[in-house]
């Protein structure tokens, strides 16, 4: 039974990714994408299960690409960094609430424009069919942003001159996350109030922008533990993206030596080839409070035209930082009792 719901699973997972094509961009984008599920699926918050975790990831995409304006917009020679998004989260698991909160804080910046919000979520915890169930939902707050700090050809243009707004949006995200031991296939769905909040009803204040797309998030991946050397495992891993007008797909296959260093390759479809490494440094430690420190980082080759055009971009860099630990002991069960009240829904 548990095998045939993993091959449905993964084979839905494959369909769906060798289907769609195209680019979708409007919420911010990671190569570490399994490490930041909560971000675009609500149903991952605590997918670490009985932990307190803290994860940061930073990603600068698009290098040295000439057109994009610099830190110092208003410096002609100054270095150009490119887009940017950087993410900060906490979550943690409560047993008086059968489930998990979290916390994400993100900042993303592309050209003049930039994007700050905060999400908080609660994910309903279960054990079924030998895996663990999260469905979760969360309430979003965006701060949408324009510089107006421009590198003007012609001076004196009213339009452009001091040009400096921002607006405030309130939005809701929902998902669904199922895993085991060795597979996880889940369902997020963000901003879904923007798909139908046409006048902007939810806009806190200002009248600057529209709101932000609603995006859908359908991911997965599996761990396979070589039969004829236990110590390494092969962990391919998609994610497909779609606001309901286009799509993007990406893949990250990763290889973990001992339950300590790990690496791979990612390709995201007409953008960029990751290459992946990273660390957890002390997981064969006997010290619990450093056991769950996780280090990665990844250098994206552009492999679209702005990789090969004059002032091109050289590529992305990424780091990402988690920590957890175990907020509660493991419990153990002895005497007598009925088995019907003991295991019933335990998570």
């Amino acid at each position: 039974m548990r095998k045939g719901i993993q091959k449905v699973g993964l084979l839905v997972l494959l369909a769906i990714t060798t289907m769609m094509s195209g680019f979708a961009q409007d919420d911010a984008q990671f190569t570490f994408f399994p490490w930041v599920t909560s971000y675009y699926n609500a149903g991952g918050i605590g997918e670490q299960h009985n932990t307190l975790c803290f994860t940061a990831d930073y990603n600068n995409k698009y290098l040295g690409w000439g057109d994009l304006p610099s830190t110092a917009i208003t410096t002609d020679t100054a270095q150009k960094t490119g887009p940017q998004d950087f993410l900060f989260s906490i979550e943690s698991y409560l047993k008086k609430l059968h489930g998990s909160i979290g916390v994400t804080l993100v900042h993303d910046r592309i050209g003049y424009y930039s994007n700050t919000g905060v999400k908080l979520g609660y994910a309903y915890k279960m054990r079924v069919a030998g895996g663990h169930l999260g469905i979760g939902a969360q309430v979003s707050l965006y701060n949408q942003s324009i510089d107006g700090k421009w590198n003007v050809i012609q001076e004196g243009d009213p339009t452009l001159q001091n040009l400096s707004e921002s607006t405030l949006d309130i939005d809701f995200n929902f998902g669904v996350l199922y895993k085991t031991d060795l597979w996880y296939v889940g369902v997020g769905w963000t901003q879904i109030a923007a798909m139908f909040d046409k006048n902007q009803a939810l806009r806190v204040s200002g009248e600057f922008g529209s709101r932000r797309s609603s995006q859908l998030y359908v991911h997965g991946g599996y761990t396979w533990v070589l039969p004829f050397n236990p110590n390494w495992e092969i962990m391919p891993q998609a994610l497909v993206k779609t606001d309901f007008k286009t799509y993007q797909w990406e893949i990250l296959a990763l290889a973990r030596y001992n339950g300590v260093y790990w690496g791979g390759i990612g390709y995201r479809f007409q953008d960029a080839i990751n290459l992946a490494f990273g660390a957890r440094p002390f997981h064969n430690s006997s010290n619990i409070y450093l056991k769950g420190l996780d280090l990665g980082v990844s250098y994206g080759i552009t492999a679209n035209s702005l990789g090969y055009k004059k002032n091109r971009s050289f590529g992305d860099v990424e780091v990402v930082v988690r920590y957890c630990f175990d907020v509660y002991k493991p419990e153990v069960f002895s005497g007598y009792g009925n088995s019907r009240y003991i295991y019933k829904n335990r998570y």
